[in-house]
């Protein structure tokens, strides 16, 4: 409502979190590139993008880079692009119809590239040291900026030092998922396809893995709607498996203030009961023990800890199914801890208070080629969407 040219008129559509076909967004695009609110650029281009943000409970700022380009799709099995989630249908039929109406991307997919991202950096140093095409604050606080690279040499450096990189997706599996349906789609109705066509590539915000600016924050999980909750054989059923202590002192004060622990001394989570208003830490007695507990899953899957939490407290104490966890039944998502406890607060049963996944749990479920449960990761923060758009139609 703030701005009628907000690129979430197009990207939502007239029922957000609904299925829609887009005819009408597709419709406003045109009028506003005939208007020239949207302007094309002439060649190839790639586009810059730095984020600058603070993390609670870190003293530093960060600041995280990313190249916005085009990348070729490429099968999950036989390529080195990779996943890390699961995904749900819903989405990826709305994603679909998104782009059958647009012929195109309204938004990036966050990817990270593997490997010394230095020599990146210092081929990018003279677009940083030149005058970004933006350079606001957002509401949240957040530095944004970006610049466009045009110049042919640059181009060619990095598209060479790029070339070869795996890539893993941090945020948009269910995008990429679309774009892979897509590119076939097109491929069997065209009576001339090409490789080289532009449903063949998708658009991404590219990322160094080894970025120090990149922060990865923990999804909390509210669990309710339990009439028969009871707290203490929740813990006694935990404690056969878990090392169970009381948070207390500065600890406690941290998590009431909102500050969830980034690492904890072992695999595990807190629970904060809010009718006992209780912090209880939870920490995995013996990691060769899952073997025996979780043999459906492979190693790298069943250590994490949103693995831990899904299995042992949703499944085991509270008799969720794996279809009521998909489906979120009983269970709320929150990215902001504060938020989470209030919630649990007014109704709640429990609240599984996340750390952090961290980059080698990542790296290695991906390169296993397997896939974490939804929520486990929150590369932070979110792409801005609207500052590039991709027409499948004008390239290749």
């Amino acid at each position: 409502e703030r701005d009628p040219l907000n690129c979430v008129r197009l990207i939502l559509g007239s029922t957000p979190g609904q299925a829609g076909n887009y005819t009408d967004e597709a419709a406003v695009m045109e009028k506003w590139i005939a208007d020239g609110t949207l302007m094309q650029d002439d060649g190839p281009r790639y586009y810059l993008i730095e984020d600058s943000f603070e993390v609670p409970g870190t003293p530093e700022p960060y600041h995280r880079w990313g190249i916005i380009c085009r990348v070729r799709v490429e099968p999950f099995e036989t390529g080195r692009i990779f996943p890390h989630e699961r995904t749900h249908s819903g989405p990826k039929e709305d994603r679909l119809n998104l782009m059958r109406a647009f012929n195109g991307n309204l938004s990036q997919i966050f990817s990270l590239f593997d490997g010394d991202a230095s020599s990146v950096r210092s081929t990018l140093d003279p677009v940083f040291n030149s005058t970004p095409l933006m350079d606001v604050t957002d509401r949240d606080g957040l530095g944004r900026r970006m610049w466009v690279i045009d110049d042919p040499a640059t181009i060619d450096t990095l598209s060479t030092l790029l070339s070869d990189r795996n890539l893993y997706i941090a945020d948009g599996h269910h995008r990429y998922e679309t774009a892979l349906a897509y590119a076939q789609e097109m491929t069997e109705a065209d009576p001339d396809p090409n490789p080289d066509k532009g449903y063949n590539f998708v658009m991404m915000a590219l990322v160094g893995m080894e970025d120090p600016g990149l922060a990865i924050l923990p999804t909390h999980r509210h669990l309710h709607g339990f009439d028969d909750f009871d707290l203490d054989k929740v813990l006694e059923r935990l404690g056969v498996n878990f090392q169970l202590d009381d948070v207390t002192g500065e600890a406690e004060q941290l998590l009431r203030s909102g500050s969830a622990p980034a690492v904890l001394d072992g695999r595990g989570f807190i629970l904060y009961a809010p009718a006992a208003d209780r912090f209880v830490k939870a920490i995995l007695k013996s990691e060769e023990s899952l073997a025996q507990l979780i043999p459906d899953l492979p190693p790298p899957v069943r250590i994490l800890e949103v693995t831990l939490v899904e299995r042992f407290v949703m499944m085991d104490c509270l008799d969720m199914t794996a279809e009521q966890i998909s489906h979120m039944e009983h269970l709320e998502y929150f990215k902001d801890l504060g938020d989470a406890m209030e919630s649990a607060r007014t109704g709640g049963n429990l609240l599984a208070i996340m750390p952090s996944t961290g980059m080698d749990d990542l790296v290695a479920v991906t390169e296993a080629r397997e896939r974490m449960p939804q929520k486990s990761t929150f590369f932070y923060p979110k792409l801005l969407c609207g500052l590039v758009f991709y027409d499948h139609g004008s390239v290749g």
